[in-house]
């Protein structure tokens, strides 16, 4: 069910954004139409990325002196035009969209897992400025950034480690849900079923039992958590909002308080949600290491003789026959016409032969855990999945049971891969190669 809610949320965007002919999206343009605020943040940080990126580059040099303050002020006065005409083109809008609910999606349902999968993707200690950055992506529970924000004035940080965040977000948590742990967990699931809603043909109070499991394991509220898994073990795939509230009130199972005719009386109508309730913490209580020894770095393997040459592309070593009609286009965009060529009917394209021998051996290696026949196996599940939708849910279920950060370069690598499998005529924007989160 949570599949098909994301997936109307995200048909919902599109058809509120996209008009016929469009194939490209300007930002400006995407931030006036009627969509979800966090949509709207998701792309525009991904632009502000974009314009850091493009920053390093023009100030990386040192013939000149990019300080002086006269420059300064002409190279804000470029940036913001950039960002004023900055576009998408319409296949780098579906996926960064795709990616935008779902990330909304993992960050209702498991805050603290998301926030630090996202912000230590690429390094065990990162910069507070760096976590401000990341945390504009995400528009509910304001509550973690002004504690964060508080946390980080009042001890002066400028960077923190991993294991320092998780017992940070983890002291946040504990505060705010100690006070009135069950007004402030339906408070929450209200919030939650917010979001829910956006992608529902009917309005509903009705959340999964195995989301609420997840939501309250998430929150280390385990108590909570034994209670809905209860109802799971009983039949209850799904639990309103009211028959939730009498379970948490009660501590007793759906079927015993319909028995006993007894039920508690219900506020939850009458109770805010989560942001309108904005619940302080006290971060000057929350006890956190203030060093913390880093993971051992991986010892880099030996490159294999062969993956010394520069490798060839991908069109030119599965299509050598066709590299005549190609001159006149990228090899990106070859490689979309020959795998467009290639589906005509029913057939889809080899996820192997997407895949370079180097990201074939990188995959192996991070995602696989050094293990060739999972790989294989897994690369077999997906040639025999039929649609886009089906394969990503295999791929992200298997990042979560694997304990795999989907937010990796890796991974974010791995799924693009994929998806131009079913979308070929995309590779010529979602190539696989660059991932800026």
């Amino acid at each position: 069910m949570l599949e098909q809610i994301i997936d109307n949320i995200i048909q919902k965007i599109r058809k509120e954004v996209i008009q016929p002919g469009m194939k490209d999206v300007p930002l400006n343009y995407l931030l006036t139409r009627n969509i979800p605020d966090s949509v709207k943040h998701f792309f525009d940080q991904e632009v502000e990325l974009w314009l850091r990126e493009e920053a390093e580059k023009f100030t990386s040099g040192d013939r000149f002196n990019y300080e002086i303050p006269e420059v300064q002020v002409l190279i804000d006065k470029i940036f913001d035009i950039l960002k004023q005409t900055a576009t998408f083109h319409i296949h780098q809008f579906n996926r960064l969209l795709e990616r935008a609910i779902k990330l909304q999606a993992n960050y209702l349902i498991r805050p603290h897992q998301t926030l630090t999968q996202f912000l230590f993707k690429d390094s065990f200690v990162i910069t507070t400025i760096e976590v401000y950055d990341m945390l504009k992506y995400f528009d509910k529970f304001q509550y973690y950034k002004d504690a964060l924000t508080d946390y980080f004035n009042l001890k002066y940080l400028r960077e923190i480690s991993q294991t320092q965040f998780e017992e940070l977000i983890k002291g946040i948590d504990i505060q705010v849900f100690s006070r009135n742990p069950i007004d402030t967990a339906l408070q929450t699931i209200k919030t939650i079923n917010e979001f829910l809603d956006e992608g529902r043909t009917t309005s509903s109070d009705k959340i999964e039992t195995r989301i609420l499991s997840m939501i309250f394991r998430d929150r280390n509220l385990t108590e909570f958590a034994e209670l809905v898994e209860r109802e799971l073990t009983d039949g209850h795939q799904e639990l309103s909002l009211s028959e939730l509230e009498q379970i948490l009130r009660t501590g007793k199972s759906l079927r015993q308080v319909q028995e006993e005719q007894r039920a508690e009386v219900s506020v939850i109508d009458q109770l805010a949600d989560i942001e309108a309730a904005r619940p302080e913490v006290e971060v000057e209580t929350i006890a956190v290491p203030e060093e913390i020894e880093p993971p051992a770095p991986e010892e880099p393997e030996e490159e294999e003789e062969e993956e010394e040459e520069e490798e060839e592309t991908y069109a030119d070593t599965a299509y050598e026959k066709e590299a005549d009609t190609a001159t006149q286009i990228t090899a990106a965009e070859h490689l979309a016409q020959v795998v467009s060529e290639k589906m005509k009917g029913d057939h889809l394209e080899d996820l192997r032969k997407l895949i370079t021998p180097k990201q074939r051996k990188r995959f192996i290696k991070k995602i696989f855990r050094k293990q060739e026949q999972r790989y294989e196996e897994f690369i077999d599940l997906l040639n025999n999945t039929p649609t886009w939708k089906s394969a990503t849910n295999l791929i992200d279920n298997f990042f979560y049971q694997e304990g795999i950060n989907p937010y990796s370069k890796e991974a974010l690598e791995f799924s693009d891969l994929a998806y131009n499998r079913y979308f070929p005529k995309d590779i010529s924007v979602n190539k696989g190669e660059e991932f800026r989160y």
